[in-house]
């Protein structure tokens, strides 16, 4: 059976939060792939891993998952509860995983001497020992060297089930995720690729609407002049087929004359394909 995660409208908010901290999310996390979970601190990735581990539940929304979830925190203070029984276990999916992280057998004796970079291999190799169908790692890459991320990066891909990790190690994640998952509270946006591909499509994408504002922007206010000039003939006109003596009794007209402006505008920006509301903006003079 494939093993998977989906996120249906999640949303997230801690007790007496006014606000949601995530809203709407919606995603999906694929078997044998690992997707990074991408955002400033304070986003709410570590919430998002708790939840997709299901250490949090959902405010309001689903999450849907086959099998079981494991969640690997970010501190190494303590042993792990299932320490001794790895360190002591000499089954061949044990030993295969001390192999790959480095871990010796003589560590079972000392882990007050261990480096905190030991430590996290150890932590890490005790999750992945347990199979989960669905593995949420917190900053795995906190305390390791060059050799101990390299160490982490080749046992992570031979994890087979649907993997999630946070870290700041933008080269790890390049590396290791097939997508990304950007946060920017409270919404959530899934990009293919590591880091720096998502980045990049972002980018072209904020371009792109600032291209497209602006484009509409400058119509606007094409549509707008060419409006004012077509009511302001009809003005004129008015003017030369009436008296002075007759300017009071076109006030009401006049004023017809402002409604049908304001129609004109809206009516052009529909033919156009524009967006009323950067007209109403221009027409009454506001900056873009």
């Amino acid at each position: 059976m494939a093993r998977f995660l989906q996120f249906d409208n999640v949303s997230f908010a801690y007790p007496g939060m006014t606000d949601s901290l995530l809203s709407h999310v919606t995603a999906f996390f694929p078997e044998g792939e690992w997707t990074g979970i991408v955002g400033a601190n304070g986003a709410g990735k570590t919430t998002l891993l708790k939840i997709a581990s299901g250490a949090l539940r959902p405010t309001d929304g689903s999450v849907r998952q086959i099998g079981t979830a494991q969640y690997a925190v970010q501190r190494t203070d303590a042993p792990p509860a299932d320490w001794d029984d790895f360190m002591n276990c000499w089954d061949a999916s044990a030993m295969d995983w001390r192999r790959r992280l480095g871990i010796s057998d003589d560590w079972a004796d000392r882990w007050d001497s261990l480096s905190h970079g030991e430590r996290k291999r150890v932590q890490i190799a005790i999750a992945l020992w347990h199979a989960p169908d669905v593995l949420a790692l917190d900053e795995p890459t906190n305390h390791l060297d060059r050799r101990g991320k390299s160490i982490l990066l080749d046992a992570l891909k031979h994890y087979r089930g649907a993997g999630l990790i946070v870290s700041h190690d933008r080269d790890f994640l390049d590396a290791l995720c097939s997508q990304c998952l950007f946060v920017f509270p409270p919404h959530a946006t899934m990009r293919p690729g590591g880091v720096t591909k998502g980045m990049e499509q972002d980018r072209r994408e904020q371009t792109h609407a600032r291209e497209q504002h602006d484009a509409n922007a400058g119509k606007a206010r094409r549509l707008a002049a060419a409006a004012q000039q077509r009511v302001g003939g009809d003005q004129q006109h008015l003017h030369r087929r009436v008296g002075s003596g007759q300017h009071q009794l076109l006030a009401p007209l006049l004023v017809g004359l402002g409604i049908q402006l304001h129609a004109h505008i809206l009516q052009a920006l529909a033919d156009h394909g524009a967006d009323t509301g950067v007209v109403l903006a221009h027409a009454g003079g506001e900056d873009d």
